[in-house]
């Protein structure tokens, strides 16, 4: 058979699973005899079935993509039922323009396909009628409804190979990335410091730093402040109501005695064999030093991956465990008798036993216990409290009530002080208004807050006085730059008029063979981006980065490796969607085209009627 008549047979078999698929479970009936099509583009009409068993096959693929169930109102949110019924539409489109161009598929290649699909075969592998009746019964089709969706199904593959078979894409979309990810360059680069300068900073008058205050006055503002009044309960504040006797503490450390007490263990790899004088054989080899253990385990066409026992104790071991414990680290023993048959063991490390008394941990499981213990009883209050809040109870009210302490914050974003830790807190304050009433929430240890927002302070400018210091530092470190960025501008007009980097006043650096993704630590961010930017060896950059100024020059521009193996990869990648990319688009201009001489129409109540059924 052709590869075109291959895959023919293939889309007619992936039809009828999807077919099985889409209405397993689903009762169509259910819409009523008079409910038949949601819409149509031309004569071809979109059934009631076929949207409803996209549907089904759009919720069933997203859940087993996320791995959770999808409802249909949370499908219906992300406007999922309209990009079904939109890639409906354009396949009705596409059914519509074969039916105008006269394509079509004649009834003996259409019952070639029908009695080649898998799906129809009885158990001698031959198309059995009786399972074809039944298996289009159970999807609600007749014979000659099923057929004519087959029939459309391949008249469309015919226009959709003909729309991609040709497609071609030029060298000059990957060339541009794998040049753009793959050349590297070399060059040598230097940061300049305040000792590089001709002549000392001077410090600044009191004139600058006023007018340096005032252009940069945003700077100095103070933070937009929420000043916020809370109740809060924590398991730290219950900690000292919680009573603990030895008995609990040692009933605790009873439970957990399996994982503070770990008997002698031993990682341990083991290769068995079929029979013991293969073992034996591979053994006295090893032992001879005339193969290694991990030549053995290649032979067998294995890595220590899948030999490897992990840690082991002596009982998990069985008959086999008093000779591998008996052995050093790095011994190879055996062959010994296991479940699986004669084996190798290799001794790969010793773990000593972990022996712990109770007096070692009694303090780590009284605080243990004691926060769970803390956090039960708070858990246990707080319907109370939500009951005391519901019936009108301030805050003041609720900390004098209960044993919830009050406080208040000056809340922004750079708040250090309790509550600002908990995350809760965080999402809390910022969303509180004004007109909230107080609720309870619970904070990420398990406690309990509850908060009002009092006022809101806008954010102000601050007074020179106020903030002298960090002007004084602020405003030295912009001449400082700007100074270092006028002395780097010197050194490379030098660099340029043939000077070597080496013999300038700075600490040069060298680089080979950096890309675009490398990282360099000290350098400025953007100082990769301008090494890439220069355009021939010799050429410099200067680089202010926020504290920083550097000063680079271009060794050497070297092309990508077209033999290098992993740029070959993404080549291929790259042209394979670029040819995915511009099918796509030659697919959507081509339908795009065919719904502006169809007619389409759409039947609302109808596509609501279908919706409600699930």
């Amino acid at each position: 058979m052709s590869a075109s008549g291959k895959t023919t047979k293939t889309l007619v078999w992936i039809l009828m699973a999807m077919l099985i698929l889409g209405l397993g479970g689903f009762g169509i009936t259910n819409l009523g005899g008079s409910v038949r099509t949601v819409g149509a583009v031309g004569d071809k009409e979109i059934t009631t079935q076929s949207y409803s068993r996209a549907l089904r096959q759009m919720l069933q693929g997203q859940s087993s993509a996320s791995g959770n169930a999808l409802s249909f109102a949370e499908a219906q949110a992300q406007q999922l039922d309209r990009i079904v019924l939109s890639q409906l539409v354009a396949t009705r489109s596409l059914d519509a323009e074969t039916a105008a161009l006269g394509l079509s598929v004649g009834d003996e290649r259409l019952g070639r396909q029908i009695v080649e699909t898998d799906a129809f075969k009885g158990i001698d592998g031959q198309f059995n009628r009786d399972d074809y009746r039944f298996r289009l019964q159970q999807i609600g089709l007749t014979e000659r409804q099923y057929e004519e969706i087959v029939r459309e199904e391949m008249a469309r593959g015919i226009v959709q190979t003909a729309l991609f078979s040709n497609i071609r894409t030029t060298a000059s979309y990957a060339d541009t990335i794998i040049n753009f990810i793959g050349e590297e360059r070399d060059f040598t680069w230097a940061i300049l410091d305040e000792t590089m300068l001709d002549a000392p900073l001077p410090e600044a008058t009191e004139a600058e730093l006023v007018a340096f205050h005032s252009e940069n006055s945003a700077n100095y503002k103070t933070p937009f402040l929420r000043k916020i009044t809370f109740a809060m309960l924590t398991p730290e504040q219950m900690i000292e109501t919680v009573e603990i006797d030895e008995t609990t503490l040692q009933q605790l450390f009873n439970e957990r005695a399996a994982e503070l007490n770990r008997p002698e263990r031993r990682l341990v790899e083991r290769l068995v064999f079929s029979a013991e004088d293969i073992a034996q054989t591979a053994a006295d080899a090893i032992a001879a030093g005339s193969t290694s253990f991990e030549d053995v385990v290649a032979e067998r066409g294995l890595t220590l991956n899948d030999i490897d026992m992990g840690d082991v104790s002596l009982a998990e071991l069985n008959d086999a465990g008093d000779a591998v414990f008996a052995a050093a680290s790095g011994d190879v023993v055996g062959p010994l008798q296991t479940d699986l048959g004669p084996a190798l063991f290799r001794i790969s490390g010793v773990l000593s036993a972990v022996e712990t008394s109770f007096e070692d941990v009694a303090d780590e499981l009284r605080d243990e216990y004691a926060q769970s213990r803390a956090r039960r009883l708070i858990d246990t209050e707080r319907e109370s409290y939500e009951d005391l809040l519901a019936a009108g109870a301030t805050l003041e009210e609720l900390a004098a009530e209960t044993m919830m302490e009050l406080g208040m914050i000056e809340w922004h974003d750079r708040a250090e002080a309790t509550p600002a830790g908990y995350a809760a807190f965080r999402e809390a304050a910022n969303r509180i208004t004004l007109d909230d009433f107080p609720e309870i929430i619970e904070l990420d240890d398990g406690g309990l807050i509850a908060m009002r927002l009092d006022a809101e302070e806008p954010a102000a400018e601050q007074p020179l006085s106020a903030v002298r210091a960090e002007v004084i530092e602020d405003e030295r470190r912009l001449r400082l730059l700007n100074a270092l960025e006028s002395k780097a501008d010197a050194l490379a007009a030098e660099l340029g008029e043939g000077r070597a980097f080496t013999s300038l006043e700075v600490a040069p650096r060298v680089e080979s063979g950096l890309t675009r993704a490398e990282f360099l630590a000290d350098a400025p961010p953007s100082l990769l981006v301008e090494a890439f930017a220069l355009a021939a060896q010799g050429d410099t950059a200067v680089v202010r980065g926020a504290d920083t100024v550097a000063l680079l020059q271009l060794d050497m521009i070297i092309a990508p490796d077209v033999a290098d193996p992993e740029l070959a990869s993404t080549r291929s990648l790259l042209e394979s969607q670029y040819e995915n990319d511009l099918a796509q688009d030659i697919y959507n201009m081509f339908v795009t085209d065919i719904q502006s001489r169809m007619p389409i129409t759409l039947d609302e109540a109808a596509i609501n009627a279908v919706n409600t059924q699930f």
